[in-house]
């Protein structure tokens, strides 16, 4: 059965999802792709004091969660240790394409091909033994943006009161200076 093609933007499905075109048309795929996004870039519910999670998962308590905890890897440093967690939490999300016999096995491959960017790659090995390469390039920029975004306009908001401070105080204390 073919469902529309899903494509992240950018990776984060808090950006929003976008379909893609072929020749005009709506791109179709078996389903795959668009589920292993899903699995990946929805937030899966942690412990903790940051829990995030679905809301969906609420209405099915004790069953099957969605999404996965690579968005606890965020603010962490490039290293082996994280490389390895990216690759538990990418087989996690997507264990259920075993459980429910979509595939025969999935592995996951994370990797640094440059300073500040994560990469993804997903081996799926269907159960009649042909295989599907699924690629995410620069997950943690997509990850990323709306944070650094927010950072940015917290620190531009004080930059904007401190310029405003600032005049008072010239103006008060200085009125000379501003005449």
């Amino acid at each position: 059965m073919a469902d529309l093609a899903l494509l992240p933007i950018a990776a984060d499905l808090d950006a929003g999802i976008g379909l893609d075109l072929v020749d005009g048309d709506l791109a179709i795929d078996d389903g795959l792709r668009s589920a292993v996004t899903i699995s990946l870039f929805t937030d899966r519910e942690a412990d903790g004091a940051d829990r995030r999670g679905w809301w969906g998962d609420a209405l099915t308590p004790g069953q099957d969660r969605i999404g996965s905890l690579l968005w606890q890897l965020q603010r962490r440093n490039e290293s082996p240790a994280l490389l390895t967690d990216a690759k538990r939490h990418t087989e996690a999300a997507l264990r259920w394409l075993i459980d429910d016999g979509v595939a025969r096995a999935v592995t996951a491959t994370a990797s640094f091909p440059a300073r500040g960017r994560l990469d993804m790659q997903v081996e799926i090995e269907r159960p009649n033994g042909t295989r599907e390469l699924i690629r995410f390039a620069d997950i943690w920029a997509a990850s990323l943006s709306p944070y650094q975004n927010r950072v940015v306009s917290e620190r531009l908001l004080a930059l904007q009161q401190l310029a405003a401070d600032w005049t008072y105080i010239a103006q008060v204390l200085y009125p000379q200076v501003h005449a």
